[in-house]
């Protein structure tokens, strides 16, 4: 990953590219309600997520709501401009650093949940992916949980988007992603236990976009919110179909770390 690219995008008010609200709304809800049915019954005092541009910038965001209870609310970010960011915008509720998620700054078996949303897909290789992913199985305690996603390859559209991101046409770099089988791999290889998986958001990456911000450019503001509701519900009953491993642009796997033996 571009550090220094990071920096500046994390230093902006506000990217001209990000997903537009209706569809950052049902990204936060599509995600919140995992999440919570992953960790269902799991008491749940101290979280780290791995990307605050959520917190930073969108309707997206996640971390101050998924555990109200828990006593201590991280967040880290590769940019410290959009650590920062996140920690302005939500009045200081989350604790947030910055940090290489390939070396955590946080102590072994010191956090119940992992919430690692679309990061460790930033990598250009698989080395520094296998890195990331043994920090975040290093800082689960025993019995703690990693709820992960990653950018889809099984997705049609994904190796178009990713070899744009290669020449600099895309919003933002893509990198290194799994399959949802190789992923389990790698997840046990780490001394986790992969326990659920489900296929995330099916509007077609790119393409709604451009519809939604013509959508908006044509119609009033209701209008528009009514119609992008109503197509992103249309995309969504994709996931009830055979064919949601194709559609969806993320996956997602819950692992859990075994409790220690003796």
């Amino acid at each position: 990953m571009d550090e220094q690219f990071w920096e500046l995008l994390g230093g902006k008010q506000k990217p001209s590219w990000y997903l537009d609200p209706v569809t950052a709304r049902q990204k936060r809800e599509t995600h919140l309600r995992v999440i919570r049915e992953w960790t269902e019954g799991m008491k749940v005092e101290r979280i780290l997520k791995t990307d605050l541009f959520e917190e930073a910038f969108g309707e997206d965001s996640l971390l101050e709501w998924l555990f109200p209870g828990a006593t201590l609310v991280c967040g880290l970010d590769a940019a410290f401009s959009t650590a920062k960011s996140a920690s302005r915008r939500h009045q200081r509720k989350i604790h947030s650093f910055a940090c290489d998620v390939r070396h955590l700054a946080v102590q072994d078996c010191s956090v119940d949940v992992v919430v690692s949303t679309s990061t460790l897909d930033h990598f250009n290789g698989r080395a520094d992916f296998l890195a990331a992913l043994s920090e975040l199985a290093r800082v689960l305690r025993p019995g703690g949980r990693l709820v992960i996603t990653l950018d889809n390859p099984w997705n049609p559209l994904y190796p178009l988007l990713r070899w744009l991101s290669v020449k600099g046409a895309g919003p933002y770099p893509l990198g290194y992603t799994p399959s949802a089988t190789r992923l389990e791999r790698d997840l046990g290889a780490a001394g986790l236990l992969a326990e659920k998986r489900s296929w995330l958001i099916h509007n077609p990456r790119g393409i709604s976009t451009l519809l939604f911000l013509g959508l908006r450019k044509l119609l009033w503001r209701r209008a528009a919110d009514d119609m992008v509701g109503l197509l992103q519900t249309m995309f969504e009953w994709q996931n009830k179909l055979p064919t949601r491993k194709f559609t969806a642009c993320f996956v997602a796997l819950a692992a859990r770390k075994p409790p220690q033996v003796g």
